[in-house]
């Protein structure tokens, strides 16, 4: 019996599920809008790599025929023409560097974007994984509680046949069961829910791990404000409008195209020989082209809009560092709570280990009984539930860090 109570007052062992990480790691493989955002970064990178193909010298290949139905000593009916020829812009205004930064700058945008989708798919993640858990602990620490009040049902009963104690005390702690059947339906489907989701994000079923039971070492993200997703973005934003404003400045200026080709054709370049010949020609354009100030007003409307932009960063800036020197504060408080609620936790079970002596010994009442073990639970719970709360806190700090997944503090 002194077993019995030591393993109702621990409360009983789960069994090992799969880890937040590993759960992490099925859940980003497995997610939609991670897919999704994957094929913007390659779609984007076969954006840029067309560009830059584009820009390098062009290779024509041709062939023709022109019939002329009136001849004269210096024409011919019948003219065929075979060339090869290069076409090349040697200058544009530095439009070409801008049109290739702003594609570079696109699959930047895109990268951030994938590390967005992974972060926020990664935090829901880990929220229904602390919820599973704390469903699952809620079912450990009821069905404890309960098992200890059937205990003593069994025992008062036995009492009862033998007119030791009265029906009045089978009922007072028939009760307090009842009241734990209850919850248990409740947490059974808090935790079904919480185990639904986190199928549906890992594209398996999921058997979570129990959650701690004392003090892990947890180690906070220290505050990177340049890897902030949100900061990345306003960043490359601001860049793209820089490209912007240089592709519309470029536009004052001429552009420079060479060309070259190498022909054989008939009658090739003098129709008095009307034979066939090999000729090369070669040649240079220039062209430019005005639009009464258009193209510099588009750069100062561009201007204006980095003006705006740039105040939007600073503020997110500063609204990032007080979030995550919030989310900090918020973290140590509740740690420093948890000590505070071990003495608690302790408390109640010694306490409950004496009133289980005296009930045994009638020395006290099944009221006495009832208090004890409600506390008990209630104090376990409490701590436990702290832990995975400061769990929870740290991968959302994690996020207000700008840590990226992979480099998160993840906990059991």
């Amino acid at each position: 019996m002194i077993l019995g109570l030591s393993q109702l007052l621990v409360g009983p062992q789960a069994a090992r599920g799969e880890s937040l990480k590993e759960t992490l790691a099925l859940s980003l493989a497995h997610d939609s809008h991670i897919e999704s955002a994957t094929h913007g970064v390659r779609a984007a990178q076969l954006g840029a790599a067309s560009l830059a193909r584009s820009l390098l010298p062009a290779l024509n290949l041709g062939a023709g025929y022109q019939y002329n139905s009136a001849t004269t000593p210096v024409t011919v009916q019948n003219n065929w023409d075979m060339n090869a020829g290069v076409q090349w812009t040697l200058f544009d205004g530095f439009a070409r560097t801008a049109a290739i930064a702003q594609k570079e700058l696109q699959v930047a945008r895109a990268a951030n974007g994938l590390s967005t989708a992974q972060t926020e798919a990664a935090l829901n993640v880990a929220a229904a994984y602390r919820q599973a858990q704390a469903a699952q602990l809620q079912i450990d620490i009821l069905t404890s509680a309960r098992d200890r009040a059937q205990l003593q049902i069994d025992q008062t009963s036995v009492l009862e046949k033998q007119g030791m104690a009265k029906k009045i005390d089978v009922l007072s702690l028939t009760i307090p069961k009842l009241d734990y059947d209850q919850k248990l339906i409740v947490a059974k489907a808090d935790l079904t829910n919480a185990l639904d989701v986190l199928a549906s994000a890992a594209g398996k079923q999921i058997s979570v791990d129990p959650a701690p039971s004392g003090a892990l070492a947890i180690s906070l993200a220290p505050f990177h404000e340049e890897d902030l997703d949100q900061i990345k973005a306003l960043a490359l934003q601001r860049k793209i409008l820089l490209a912007d404003k240089t592709l519309a400045e470029s536009k004052v200026f001429p552009a420079l195209s060479l060309g070259g080709a190498v022909h054989y054709g008939f009658p090739g370049m003098s129709a008095l020989q009307n034979q066939w010949s090999l000729y090369a020609t070669a040649g240079a354009t220039l062209s430019w082209s005005f639009d009464w100030g258009g193209d510099l007003i588009a750069a100062q409307q561009v201007d204006s809009t980095l003006a705006g932009l740039l105040s939007d960063e600073s503020s997110a800036r500063e609204n990032a560092r007080l979030l995550y020197t919030s989310a900090v504060r918020d973290w140590q408080a509740t740690r420093d709570a948890l000590d505070v609620q071990a003495a608690a936790r302790d408390l109640a079970r010694a306490r409950l280990s004496i009133v289980q002596t005296q009930y045994e010994n009638g020395m006290a009442s099944t009221t006495d009984f009832n208090d004890a073990n409600l506390g008990l639970a209630q104090a376990e719970l409490q701590y436990r539930s702290q832990l995975l709360s400061l769990l929870l806190k740290a991968s959302q700090i994690d996020v207000l860090a700008g840590n990226p997944v992979d480099k998160w503090s993840v906990t059991p």
